[in-house]
């Protein structure tokens, strides 16, 4: 099969390394050829990450400019900063998020959604961080929520997965209650991202 590329862009503590095993994992019981890297930035909590996922045959674990098919952006301007990856028939799932970091003069959130709409891309968000809340009581599951948000709006991850795959990787990657509270935080995710496409 054909490359495909997903790009999971954010801060660290977002959980961004997280959905990159579930996917990793979905793709072992889909039986499809995996390769993930991470890139991360200065700081572990806070600071730039990137982990790219590439699913099909080859070699290189970096996803070329402009190649990806999929980003799913944890945050606003880190999905901005991550824009180069896109092309016109990328998707971007984006959780409707800005963190800034202190004593900096930040653009504000409308802004950048603005400047990502400039680009042509077809952008699709929700507001993950008050959906996990509303589902687990805490923002800690926004990353599973943002999974099942992607899955919905993504036609390239329907035609690999199906939904049980990542409902069943996370019984591989998550321990005790918590497997529970992430499958209903995907299948919220889901739902809502149903109500897009």
């Amino acid at each position: 099969m054909a490359r495909y590329n997903i790009l999971v862009t954010g801060v660290g503590g977002q959980g961004l390394l997280t959905l990159g095993r579930v996917v990793g994992n979905a793709a072992i019981l889909a039986g499809i050829d995996a390769t993930i890297a991470e890139t991360h930035g200065l700081s572990q909590r806070g600071g730039s990450l990137i982990v790219q996922i590439r699913l099909g045959d080859g070699e290189s674990p970096l996803i070329p400019r402009g190649a990806a098919d999929l980003i799913i952006g944890m945050e606003v301007l880190e999905t901005a900063r991550r824009i180069v990856y896109a092309n016109k028939n990328t998707r971007i799932a984006m959780n409707k998020f800005l963190w800034p970091p202190p004593l900096t003069d930040y653009p504000d959130l409308d802004q950048v959604i603005s400047r990502i709409k400039e680009t042509g891309v077809k952008l699709y968000m929700i507001d993950a961080n008050k959906l996990s809340e509303e589902v687990v009581g805490s923002v800690i599951s926004a990353n599973m929520v943002m999974l099942g948000f992607a899955y919905a709006v993504d036609d390239g991850l329907k035609k690999l997965f199906e939904k049980e795959h990542f409902l069943k990787a996370m019984e591989r990657v998550f321990r005790g209650k918590a497997v529970e509270l992430n499958k209903k935080a995907f299948e919220k995710g889901y739902e809502e991202g149903l109500k897009q496409v």
